[in-house]
Order: structure tokens, then C-alpha cells, then sequence
């Protein structure tokens, strides 16, 4: 799974039946450039197996691989924050230009207004569309995916946000503060771009809809801060049901943990490319 999604590349272990201990070794002196991704995903994979025999909890290969994504990026964070110097000498400095790291997080909306975040998936099986409704306290209010087969994941991204903007208007909310991680999608809907012809039916829908809201904007957000999104589009690949499943409460324990993350403040580190 973790190569389905495209965290690691490839599988890093040669089919040579020597032992684990010894292929870590092996990728260790190679300074394989994914060598932490791996050694977190196995120690999660260890916290699976572990709580299949001491607590009978069956296993949840996506829960396995979000767990380790989530441990992977506050490692990096803390790896970073603990190589600043503590202060700046007096001969230093500034650099001309700004730093390449940046650090992301969720945050809530403005009192009064609800937030969506949607995000478009794409695996093996097929794409699918995720969006997450939330209150101006964090508070979890709704959720929902759809399978969509074969569509581009650009497809995907812009039916996340119709379905979610058409979710909130139909309980009721009128303030809306929409994000997701598809520049192209907001930069269409904003008119910033020629609309791309395979969405072009779907920001139309988007602005008949929004007509009737009393507030609403669209922000881009980096995909750190719209991992609850990034969760139901994936779980829409493994639901498979191209009708738009809808959820009232969190669908599982691993969506909870991740929607308390954010409310949390739980920050990541981005790095430019």
C-alpha cells in the first residue's frame, strides 16, 4: 500500500531471503534516500501486528500506513527543530533569500463559518473524492467519498468540492470557507485560468450552487493541512462505491485521530522543491 500511494517508490528489499536485519543493513550503507520511511513503517506494521495478538484489533492497512506517515512527518519536525541553533551569532548573517522549509497545519474557521476541505485520490484500484465539514471550534460535522473508477484525479478534486459544497448547503450552512490542495481547481473556480474542459461542467455547478451562500471563499492549502481530506478520498479507493457515501461521525477510529490532530495544532514541516 505504501508503494500503492506512492510514499515509498519501489519495494527496498531484494528477493535474496536474507533477513530483515540484514536488508536494513544493506539499504543503510547504500544511504537509501527513503531509509526513515521504511524503518517507521515497519515499526508500525510491528504496532499492527502487535495489536492484532494483544488486543484482537484486526488489522487496518491504511490505518497502518497513515500511522506511519503521521510518526515520519513529527520526526522530521522534531529532526529539524532540534538543528537550529538555540541563538544567532553576532557575525551572522541573514541569507537573501527565504527559507525553503515551511511548517503547515489546519486551522479553524472564523466564528460562524463552517470549513471544507476536499481532496481527490488516486491508487491502483481507481480515483475517488473526500470532503470533511467542520465548525469554527474543530468540531467534526460531516463527511463523505465517492468512488469515481477510472476519472483523472483533477476530475476527483473538483467533485470533492461540488459534493462537499452541496452537502453543507443542503444541512443548512451559508458561510462556507472552502480548501483544498489542487491549485488548478481554485485558480478555476477564482477564474484565474481557462478552465480545464474535464471540470468545466463542474465549476459550473460549483458557481450555480454558491449563489445562494452568504459568504464563501476558496483558499489553497498544502496537503499537511488537509490530511482529514487526503483520509476520505483514500477510503473512497478501498469503499469503491461510486454513489456518494456520507458520513454523520467519524467512519473510524484512525479518521478520529486524525481530525484531534488537527485541532490540536498539529504542525508539519514542508520543504520547497
Amino acid at each position: 500500500m505504501a508503494v500503492t500511494y506512492q510514499w515509498i517508490p519501489t519495494c527496498p528489499f531484494a528477493q535474496s531471503g536474507s533477513s530483515l536485519q540484514e536488508e536494513l543493513h544493506v539499504l543503510a550503507l547504500n544511504r537509501h534516500p527513503r531509509l526513515s520511511r521504511i524503518v517507521i513503517l515497519l515499526w508500525s506494521l510491528w504496532k499492527s501486528r502487535n495489536a492484532l495478538i494483544f488486543k484482537n484489533e484486526a488489522p487496518s492497512p491504511m490505518a497502518t500506513l497513515l500511522r506511519a506517515k503521521r510518526s515520519w512527518a513529527e520526526w522530521t519536525l522534531r529532526k529539524s527543530s532540534s538543528t537550529l541553533p538555540s541563538s544567532t551569532p553576532s557575525s551572522y548573517q541573514q541569507p537573501p533569500h527565504p527559507s525553503s522549509t515551511h511548517f503547515v497545519r489546519w486551522s479553524t474557521p472564523i466564528r460562524g463559518f463552517i470549513k471544507l476541505n476536499f481532496d481527490g485520490s488516486k491508487s491502483s484500484t481507481g480515483a475517488a473524492a473526500g470532503f470533511v465539514l467542520r465548525n469554527w471550534q474543530g468540531g467534526f460535522i460531516m463527511a463523505g467519498t465517492r468512488f469515481m473508477a477510472h476519472a483523472p484525479v483533477l476530475v476527483a478534486e473538483a467533485t470533492a468540492m461540488r459534493d462537499g459544497i452541496r452537502a453543507a448547503l443542503d444541512a443548512g450552512y451559508r458561510k462556507l470557507l472552502v480548501e483544498g490542495d489542487n491549485q488548478i481547481v481554485i485558480k478555476a473556480i477564482h477564474n484565474q485560468i481557462h478552465v480545464p474542459w474535464r471540470i468545466a461542467s463542474l465549476i459550473e455547478d460549483i458557481r450555480n450552487m454558491i449563489i445562494s451562500c452568504e459568504s464563501i471563499s476558496f483558499t489553497h492549502i498544502y496537503r499537511e493541512g488537509n490530511m482529514a481530506a487526503d483520509w476520505m478520498a483514500k477510503y473512497g479507493c478501498l469503499l469503491r462505491c461510486t454513489s456518494l457515501s456520507t458520513f454523520s461521525s467519524p467512519p473510524c477510529r484512525d479518521f478520529l485521530f486524525l481530525l484531534v490532530d488537527d485541532n490540536l495544532g498539529r504542525t508539519l514541516e514542508r520543504r520547497a522543491t
